[in-house]
């Protein structure tokens, strides 16, 4: 295959990219990093030193994860290219057994406290979804009328599918929410035009709005962290990671390790109680 060229193979990567039901965000990160390459190396003959080469540029400028990111993408590209020998190997990292910015269950309820307070019922609603159900912001569309009644979600995320169950009291604020928003049927969480589900960086925007507000340091609120939240409460009240894992929808507990990491100063306090 011709891989001089990006801009021919573009269209087909992308094909291949969809067909492996890949969300659309992750398609266009993967064709982003490709092309980045290409941008990279000029009119430069591309063979495996310049592979390499672009590798080490790459390693000079940003985090050894981010470097990976953008290779395992490169990778992938090549390998579909049907050129493996121009993969490279990624970056080692030594495992981290530490959260760079725990969300904390007080901040949580600081923030879903000053929502409810401030009469922002929609907000409040979806960070108590985010906080009790564990579930991804791209998530939030397969709560729907229909599932509250059936007191269970399925959700669908990368061609697996998981049923999350919602809390009593939960479902009763969202059938309550729905009422007053005139919701009937589909998605809860609507756009301003009440056409699309909710966009995700809709939620961030405001996630990030209400952290200020609370006086929180803004760059620990994301969607992601609450799900972060949850799996480290979820482990501390039962200790059970396999079904943690199947609640979160992972297919490794390695992956879910990550989640239920803490930060430093809560590692210390612990260690601190053991009085040993």
């Amino acid at each position: 295959m011709q891989i001089n060229n990006f801009e021919v193979n573009k269209e087909p990567y992308r094909e291949f990219l969809i067909k492996r039901e890949l969300s659309e965000k992750t398609v266009n990160k993967y064709l982003r990093d490709s092309e980045r390459f290409y941008t990279d190396i000029g009119e430069n003959e591309i063979d495996f030193n310049s592979v390499s080469e672009y590798k080490n540029r790459l390693i000079r400028r940003y985090k050894s994860t981010t470097v990976n990111s953008y290779l395992i993408s490169l990778n992938l590209y090549w390998n579909w290219c049907g050129r493996d020998d121009l993969c490279v190997s990624l970056i080692k990292c030594q495992r981290s057994y530490f959260s760079a910015c725990e969300f904390s269950v007080s901040e949580y309820h600081s923030m879903i406290d000053y929502a409810k307070r401030s009469g922002n019922i929609k907000w409040y609603i979806i960070m108590r979804c985010l906080g009790s159900l564990g579930i991804r912001v791209g998530e939030l569309k397969f709560i729907t009328y229909e599932s509250l009644i059936r007191s269970c979600a399925e959700i669908l995320f990368k061609a697996k599918l998981r049923t999350i169950l919602f809390p009593e009291t939960l479902r009763e604020e969202l059938i309550s929410y729905c009422k007053i928003c005139g919701i009937e049927n589909g998605p809860v969480f609507l756009n301003k035009k009440g056409t699309a589900p909710i966009d995700p960086s809709v939620v961030w925007r405001n996630l990030k709005r209400i952290a200020c507000m609370c006086g929180i340091d803004e760059s620990k609120v994301f969607p992601h962290n609450f799900r972060h939240m949850f799996a480290r409460v979820y482990m501390d009240t039962y200790h059970n990671i396999v079904d943690l894992a199947d609640i979160l929808g992972h297919s490794s507990i390695e992956t879910t390790r990550i989640y239920t990491k803490t930060s430093k100063e809560v590692q210390r306090k612990r260690i601190e109680l053991l009085a040993l």
